[in-house]
């Protein structure tokens, strides 16, 4: 064989070689190549089961159930309320919670119809009442049912005894059905089962009242602004009242303005509105017919 034809044996070989070679190298870099990373899908933030409110409110009189409790003097009401989830589902049983409330009066002791000693401005005298309110709620679709130990009493007063009640509440959401237009109607119950809680400065009223309460709260957003017109229609049993019957109707317009702040410190809310009464003095005493009540507040839900 001679040189010449070497190198064109050799030119050959090295053409048809690059073929191979080229296929070779992209087949070791493909396995070489690392899948793309996969993004850890987010954690699902759980929502708390704790939830409640925190607030004070200040009345210009105030009225339990029709009944003047404290006449024509600021009356500082501070109150909490806690909810604990105890149940979600999908079933019959949509949702039980268990509720821990507490609310207080705290005003002059000149004003109160109760005795309360010298009038003085000093703990415990204007600490006028304490209610505390557990309980259960279960809601079934749009109906909730509640059903509440309500126990008051009077710091300041001692010969005024406690009250014991049971409460049942009944609240309807009627958002689906009428929108913007939502009436949130809620029908209540009260069953005194020791001393009084309406007219608890008389001494000869009877024993276990009866109440019953009727009560829509339509409401309408427009913008940070919420306002809500609570109305509310009452009757009693003799031994909860004077008399049979009719006690009284209220009617009123609140504002509540969301303060813009910052939803980790939960969602903060400021009140102002009042409340026109219609009383049956012959039923819930007291000497007026009619009367207004402002209220101003601060609470925070969570």
């Amino acid at each position: 064989m001679t040189k010449k034809s070497a190198a064109q044996i050799c030119a050959v070989t090295a053409v048809l070689a690059l073929p191979s070679l080229s296929w070779a190298g992209t087949e070791t870099k493909a396995k070489k190549a690392k899948a793309p990373a996969v993004a850890p899908a987010p954690e699902k933030v759980l929502e708390s089961a704790i939830t409640g409110d925190i607030g004070l409110n200040v009345v210009t009189s105030y009225y339990y159930h029709g009944a003047i409790q404290q006449n024509h003097s600021a009356s500082f009401q501070p109150y909490a309320d806690i909810n604990f989830k105890a149940f979600e589902g999908d079933g019959f049983l949509n949702k039980a919670t268990v509720n821990f409330g507490i609310w207080n009066s705290l005003t002059n002791p000149k004003t109160s119809t109760a005795p309360s000693g010298n009038g003085a401005w000093k703990n415990p005298k204007a600490w006028v009442e304490s209610d505390f309110t557990p309980g259960v709620s279960l809601t079934f679709g749009k109906v909730t049912l509640t059903e509440s130990y309500q126990f008051m009493f009077f710091p300041n007063n001692s010969t005024t005894e406690t009250s014991e009640s049971i409460v049942s509440k009944l609240a309807f959401d009627d958002s689906d059905l009428l929108g913007a237009l939502a009436l949130h109607p809620t029908l209540t119950h009260q069953h005194e089962i020791s001393g009084k809680a309406a007219l608890v400065a008389d001494a000869n009223q009877g024993r276990h009242g009866n109440y019953w309460e009727a009560a829509v709260a339509p409401s309408i957003a427009a913008g940070p602004v919420t306002v809500t017109a609570p109305i509310t229609l009452a009757f009693g049993s003799s031994k909860y009242y004077k008399k049979d019957g009719y006690a009284y109707v209220s009617a009123g317009v609140n504002l509540g303005y969301a303060l813009p702040l910052s939803k980790q410190f939960g969602v903060w809310t400021a009140n102002l509105g009042g409340t026109y009464y219609n009383l049956n003095k012959s039923a819930v005493g007291g000497t007026a017919d009619n009367d207004v009540v402002g209220n101003i507040g601060l609470g925070v839900a969570f």
